[in-house]
């Protein structure tokens, strides 16, 4: 009968064990061999000694095939961000060949006061928007009511904002960065709901519009 002793390597080791697992036998291994060295006059026995060596080959692999992994992951990673962006121009692309043929459909049936195509098949209705559109002719003429001022600036100046500073250099700055970093934003939906209302603003308008819808 073969009673000679298995041999476990050290890539037999990384490949059973975590990186944690052979962390902590490592750690154990070292203080057994401190203990055994102070017991027999710094000797170690070769038997602990292999143990060692073969744990810290074990956590070199281990090392080696977790970074593998990990270039494999990112390398996948990286395929399917391309592949997302291919995908996604693709989405853009038909989107906007859709919304190109159902404009021109609209438009075509806006002007023959046509409400349907009937095919074999199918059938193109021309159907009236649930919510009107807003259209703006000329911006000028809108009240500054409707628009709401974004500014960035640093922390530190806004906290001197809120302490309502008088007239001074910080002032004369954020003058200065009218168009920069001060903005005028139009509430669109605030102004839309004003017409919507029955107010009269000049330069602006809410339209109902049609869209394109297959059966």
């Amino acid at each position: 009968m073969n009673t000679a002793p298995i041999t476990t390597t050290a890539r037999d080791v990384a490949k059973g064990l975590s990186m944690f697992a052979i962390d902590e036998a490592l750690d154990a291994l070292v203080e057994a061999a401190e203990q055994e060295a102070e017991a027999n006059n710094g000797e170690v026995s070769q038997e602990l000694r292999d143990a060692l060596t073969t744990y810290a080959e074990a956590f070199g692999y281990k090392v080696d095939r977790i970074a593998d992994y990990l270039k494999a992951q990112e390398a996948e990673a990286e395929v399917a961000k391309r592949e997302a962006e291919r995908f996604q121009a693709r989405y853009r692309a038909a989107d906007n060949r859709e919304k190109r043929l159902k404009h021109m459909l609209a438009w075509f049936m806006l002007t023959r006061e046509i409400r349907k195509l009937r095919g074999e098949l199918n059938t193109i209705s021309l159907q009236a928007n649930s919510v009107p559109s807003l259209v703006l002719q000329e911006t000028a003429h809108i009240p500054d009511s409707f628009y709401r001022a974004r500014v960035e600036v640093p922390w530190p100046e806004w906290r001197e904002i809120l302490e309502a500073l008088p007239a001074g250099p910080l002032r004369d700055r954020l003058r200065e960065a009218e168009g920069k970093t001060v903005h005028r934003d139009l509430q669109r939906g605030i102004l839309s709901d004003a017409i919507a209302r029955g107010e009269a603003i000049p330069g602006a308008s809410l339209v109902k519009g049609s869209h394109v819808r297959l059966r």
